[in-house]
């Protein structure tokens, strides 16, 4: 089993509630939000935070974890991967993003678009139950 977290990175631009979606673009091409795995010596908001920065160079005014979690299965190599991941929402300060090397593109998107965009059906999931809990 291996940990890991989803941090959806949020801004309010031009007074529009704006998500940040990342283009992959090496082992696999699409659409997601920051993600990544919980090292050994971490906890998962520890691990929110430095992924967040790691994979976006954004100073985050706040993160919190979201009452939202689910698992997922992949292939690495020849064996079969189980993970849970932790979900945790991140205010901006601001939206110039410094990408790292995992991504290619970037994009402030609103909710519509996020959720045509974003390739993981239990990402799509997550931004769902968000944005129905800051609506309400």
């Amino acid at each position: 089993m291996v940990d890991k977290i989803c941090c959806l990175v949020y801004s309010i631009i031009n007074d529009e509630l704006k998500f940040l979606i990342l283009h992959k673009n090496n082992w696999w091409n699409g659409w997601e939000f920051v993600r990544g795995e919980i090292k050994k010596e971490e906890q998962a908001f520890q691990a929110a935070i430095r992924e967040a920065n790691e994979e976006t160079g954004l100073n985050l005014e706040k993160v919190w974890p979201i009452p939202f979690k689910y698992s997922y299965e992949y292939l690495k190599g020849l064996n079969l991967i189980n993970s849970n991941v932790f979900c945790f929402a991140a205010k901006a300060y601001d939206s110039i993003v410094n990408l790292s090397k995992e991504h290619d593109h970037y994009k402030w998107v609103d909710y519509d678009s996020a959720l045509k965009l974003l390739d993981f059906e239990e990402q799509k999931n997550f931004l769902k139950f968000f944005h129905d809990s800051v609506k309400n």
